[in-house]
C-alpha cells in the first residue's frame, strides 16, 4: 500500500523532478526494451542445470514415490484408521483404503469431524479396538495410585501455642547457658537482632 502524500508534498521540488523521470520511464521504456538497450534481469540465483541433473531429479521423485506407495500398502487397517483420522479433508479425498473391507469403510466414513478427532488421538490398538468394535472407543488415562496415605493439616490450639513458645524459649536458654553462671562461647542459636 502505497503511503499518502499530502498536499505539502506538491512544493517540493524534488517531488516534481520523481514525477518527471516516471513519466519518462512510462513512455521509453518498452521502446527501449524491445529494442533489447536494457540492462537484462539478475541472474545470480538461478543454477546452471543440465539435462542429467534434471534427470536424476525425476528418478529420485519417483523412487521416493514409490516407497511411499509401498509404506502405504504395507499399513495395518488399524494404521489406515488412524491416518485417516489425523489427515485434513483434503487428504482424506485422496487417502487409500483399500486394506479395509465394506463394512469397516462404512463405519469409517460415516464418522462425524468430532469422532475422527477423538480417533486421530487413541494409539494403533485404540483404533483397532474402535475397528473392531465399529465404535469409538476412547480411551482415558486411569488415575495415579495413590501409594501414601494423605498427611492430614491440623490446626494447632491455643494451649499448644503456648507449649511450642515454652519449648522454643527453654531450648534456646539451655543453648546459651551449659551450666549455671556458665556462658556457652559457641551458641548454635544466633538471633537476627539485638533487642
Amino acid at each position: 500500500m502505497e503511503k499518502k502524500k499530502s498536499m505539502w508534498s506538491l512544493l517540493n521540488p524534488l517531488e516534481w523532478l520523481s514525477a518527471a523521470l516516471s513519466l519518462l520511464a512510462a513512455v521509453f521504456g518498452p521502446l527501449l526494451g524491445w529494442l533489447g538497450m536494457l540492462t537484462p534481469p539478475p541472474t545470480d540465483g538461478f543454477e546452471n542445470l543440465t539435462k542429467a541433473d534434471v534427470d536424476d531429479a525425476k528418478q529420485l521423485a519417483e523412487e521416493q514415490e514409490a516407497a511411499v506407495d509401498t509404506l502405504i500398502r504395507e499399513m495395518s487397517p488399524s494404521e489406515v484408521v488412524r491416518a485417516y483420522a489425523s489427515a485434513d479433508f483434503a487428504g482424506r479425498a485422496t487417502m487409500d483404503l483399500s486394506a479395509l473391507d465394506l463394512a469397516e469403510r462404512d463405519w469409517l466414513l460415516g464418522l462425524s469431524d468430532e469422532d475422527l478427532d477423538k480417533v486421530s488421538m487413541l494409539t494403533t490398538n485404540g483404533c483397532e479396538r474402535s475397528l473392531e468394535a465399529k465404535k469409538v472407543l476412547p480411551i482415558y488415562r486411569k488415575p495415579p495410585v495413590e501409594t501414601e496415605a494423605p498427611e492430614i493439616l491440623t490446626t494447632p490450639s491455643a494451649g499448644e501455642i503456648e507449649q511450642m513458645k515454652k519449648d522454643f524459649v527453654s531450648a534456646r536458654f539451655r543453648e546459651l547457658f551449659l551450666a549455671p553462671g556458665v556462658a556457652n562461647t559457641n551458641p548454635r542459636y544466633v538471633p537476627d537482632t539485638l533487642h
